[in-house]
């Protein structure tokens, strides 16, 4: 009896031995030697309470498939080969997937190696680095647009927008490859670049991407001194305790929103000029201190004030300012941004720490403890 690649089946114990290239349709009681390249683990809610399952990369020298169990021993790690059993594969959203339940057999093949065909490194947001300039990436897709543009004669369209996982957010631009937000993508082969003082990825012609059926949780609370890269998307508590002297207000260009020093455009004289706030503020945690900068649409909901009532209060926004921030516990979110020899804060938004966000703190600490 032959199984559906036209190997034979082993008859004494009923799994069919196979490499992940001849893994094809649903399988069950499937049998080969894997390297385990990721391991991640959820907790989810069920009619029978709550559970928890993991998940991640297996390959071997014919390639890599992503994998579901829901159990899985806790002395194996990334990088370890395993030889498993009974296993099954099921076809998802045009993609193969192994799955581990209770009946699979998962046994550490201690010392071997294996090479893996065509991999590339797993990695979370947060752990982008140019150093490691092609990696593979799972996330949530946001603010996507296309737009136009001609090269050689010819029109091609870019796509411009975020991608978010649970560690950080960051912006993610695809050359032809149109992505649809709200959807969760595994994008393997993008490149990590650095554009204005943050990290990027970008799919090219090569980089392959898949529809996940995964959602996530973007609650990215953080302390200072857990961050060395330049994260989006970060929320961050602690306190203000310096305001600089020179917040306020300023007045740019409504064509080329370049600050003004004499209310006139040196590019577009005849365009009139448009209102906005700067602030700069040092924020301690507890763990560091750190410099951030943040304009009016982080600022005015947090003062209290509407774009148009900008002109009223012009003369009075240092000192609102001073009674909202210095010296005030606050929730930031915010983009770090890579300076020369540290970073500092892009702030998104600004508000005021709830009960809600201290019983977090408190239950972190303990955890930490």
């Amino acid at each position: 009896m032959a199984g559906p690649n036209g190997k034979p089946l082993n008859k004494h114990k009923g799994y069919e031995i196979m490499k992940i290239n001849e893994m094809q349709g649903n399988l069950n009681n499937v049998e080969g030697k894997v390297k385990i390249l990721s391991v991640d683990k959820r907790e989810i809610t069920t009619s029978r309470g709550d559970t928890v399952y993991y998940y991640g990369l297996a390959g071997d020298e014919t390639g890599v498939l992503p994998y579901t169990a829901w159990e899985f021993p806790a002395p194996i790690k990334p990088g370890d080969v395993v030889q498993i059993k009974y296993a099954k594969t099921k076809v998802y959203n045009d993609r193969m997937r192994l799955y581990f339940d209770s009946k699979t057999e998962i046994m550490l093949k201690p010392g071997e190696e294996m090479e893996v065909k065509n991999t590339y490194k797993d990695v979370k947001l947060m752990d982008l680095t140019t150093k490691n300039p092609f990696v593979a990436v799972t996330g949530k897709i946001s603010n996507m647009s296309g737009k136009e543009y001609n090269k050689a004669g010819k029109t091609f369209i870019i796509y411009n927008g975020f991608i978010e996982d649970d560690t950080s957010r960051v912006r993610i631009s695809s050359f032809g490859k149109p992505l649809e937000n709200g959807k969760v993508y595994r994008i393997v082969g993008a490149r990590v670049s650095e554009f204005n003082k943050q990290l990027e990825i970008s799919i090219g012609d090569k980089t392959e991407v898949f529809i996940e059926n995964e959602d996530m949780d973007f609650q990215r609370y953080y302390k200072l001194f857990e961050v060395d890269n330049p994260a989006g998307g970060i929320t961050i508590m602690g306190f203000i305790i310096t305001l600089g002297t020179k917040s306020g207000i300023i007045k740019r260009c409504s064509e080329c929103n370049k600050p003004l020093s004499n209310g006139v455009c040196p590019d577009h004289p005849e365009k009139p000029t448009k209102l906005d706030i700067f602030s700069y503020f040092t924020l301690d945690d507890g763990t560091k201190y750190i410099q951030c900068i943040a304009g009016k649409n982080a600022i005015m909901p947090f003062i209290g004030i509407k774009e148009e009532e900008l002109p009223h209060y012009a003369g009075e926004i240092y000192r609102m300012l001073e009674e909202k921030l210095y010296g005030h516990a606050v929730k930031i979110n915010a983009d770090f941004i890579k300076n020369e020899e540290d970073l500092s804060l892009r702030v998104n938004s600004i508000t005021n720490i709830e009960r809600e966000d201290i019983s977090r703190e408190i239950e972190a600490n303990q955890q930490v403890k």
